[in-house]
């Protein structure tokens, strides 16, 4: 058009420089100069009006785009990894409501495509409108055509179920650091590391026992970092969630008996509550050290922990195991030891060993993943008992305990080390493990 126009201009001028007698514009008395304005002024009118109307329909489509952006994201970034039709619904709903806004425009069509799969949730919306000309009508073009579309994906995110199987054994009471056990020997008498918590003979507590008297000279248990850890791992899992009750827990405690503190759930609330019930398990009157029942514990947990499953649904979650001990079990014995070659059989019914990682293989076998926090058996070089019975194992039971953890799952914590941190690691690594990518 404007190509045409500098063409229809310089004919004009060409034709008013000739002269008279060639019927020169500039001489002419024949009208034929309004004529050739009239005519000329129709395809200008025209060439205005279809840039106004392109100009609208432009803006309209603008709006519209962003009408449709604004309902493809509303579905996709709701906390679900099904859209439903309510959803879509609600969709085609916000859509419409916005495209009425739009002066001139009439949609003749909107649909929108959910794209679910295995490892991602998309959906794409597309429509067609139409908006109606101005001056374009003179030229019968009533409406001009719209169209666009909008798509977004994103990866679902997995339902976890987390069971925690924590020692509370005799041994968990031991100071925290190397400077509580230092302050533990220095207010116990004989000097002990351990805070060994008693009863008396009628059932009533010991409150002059080494647990006792730690809590009143304010030192620090292993017991205690690991409630607080419990605590913390709670709150990292409340503002970690990207899904409505997207993890649930369940916690044990265990020694050669086994507690559930509480039964799984979806209110991390009443987890972060629970535990606080998180302590120290009585030791027996008789001096019995058999208190570690890994055997027990692990076949308890196979039996209550179902198969894991793809966590793209509530009812087929991912499940974990967070398992944190000392490493050492000191267990009665309940039939044959699974590896019993690899610790001591003190008498009839006392078996001291590191963890066989056989204990582990059902669930692993049920794709349950198992998380390990090891905290450091402190070694006693100035006792017997450690060094006949223990000793000769002890460089293997880091290992073993992280044979029967699931790859990057195991996190060992020395005595002056955090299990705080070493939790919060855990926690980690298994939402990292179980991550969709594209």
């Amino acid at each position: 058009m404007p190509e045409l126009l500098i063409r229809l201009s310089a004919w004009l001028a060409a034709r008013a420089r000739r002269p008279e007698s060639e019927a020169g514009f500039g001489q002419a008395r024949s009208g034929q100069v309004a004529i050739l304005f009239a005519v000329m002024a129709i395809p200008m009118l025209f060439a205005s009006g279809a840039a106004i109307d392109l100009g609208r329909r432009n803006a309209a489509k603008t709006q519209l785009d962003v009408a449709v952006d604004a309902a493809v994201l509303g579905v996709i970034t709701q906390k679900t990894n099904t859209l439903t039709d309510v959803m879509l619904t609600n969709a085609r709903t916000q859509f419409l409501a916005d495209a009425a806004k739009v002066p001139g425009v009439t949609i003749t069509s909107f649909v929108l495509t959910p794209a679910p799969g295995a490892t991602q949730v998309g959906l794409t919306a597309t429509y067609t409108a139409t908006v109606r000309t101005t001056l374009g009508s003179m030229m019968n073009v009533v409406t001009m055509k719209i169209a666009g579309q909008s798509a977004s994906v994103r990866n679902v995110a997995q339902y976890i179920d987390f069971y925690l199987l924590l020692d509370n054994s005799p041994s968990m009471g031991l100071a925290a650091t190397t400077a509580d056990i230092a302050n533990m020997k220095r207010v116990t008498s004989p000097a002990c590391a351990f805070a060994c918590h008693l009863l008396n003979s009628n059932g009533t507590e010991n409150t002059k026992d080494n647990y006792n008297i730690a809590k009143k000279n304010n030192i620090k248990l292993r017991i205690q970092v690991l409630r607080d850890a419990v605590a913390n791992l709670v709150t990292s899992a409340k503002s970690s969630m990207s899904l409505t009750q997207q993890f649930r827990m369940e916690m044990w405690t265990f020694s050669d008996i086994q507690t559930r503190l509480i039964q799984l759930t979806s209110s991390l609330d009443q987890v972060g509550t629970a535990a606080a019930q998180i302590d120290l398990a009585y030791s027996y009157q008789d001096q019995r050290d058999s208190q570690t029942a890994y055997e027990r514990a692990m076949a308890k947990m196979t039996s209550v922990i179902p198969a894991s499953g793809t966590g793209v649904t509530t009812a087929d979650p991912i499940r974990f195991l967070f398992f944190v001990t000392d490493g050492v079990q000191d267990t009665p014995i309940d039939g044959t030891m699974s590896n019993a070659s690899s610790g001591f059989k003190i008498n009839s019914n006392r078996f001291i060993s590191p963890i066989s990682p056989s204990t582990c293989q059902a669930m692993k076998n049920s794709n349950i993943r198992i998380g390990i926090i090891y905290t450091q058996y402190l070694p006693l070089y100035d006792n017997d008992f450690y060094n006949t019975n223990v000793k000769p194992f002890e460089n293997n039971i880091g290992p073993l305990l992280k044979s029967c953890a699931s790859d990057g799952l195991y996190f060992p914590v020395s005595t002056d080390g955090d299990i705080n941190q070493a939790m919060q690691q855990l926690f980690s690594a298994a939402l990292a493990s179980v991550r969709i990518t594209n």
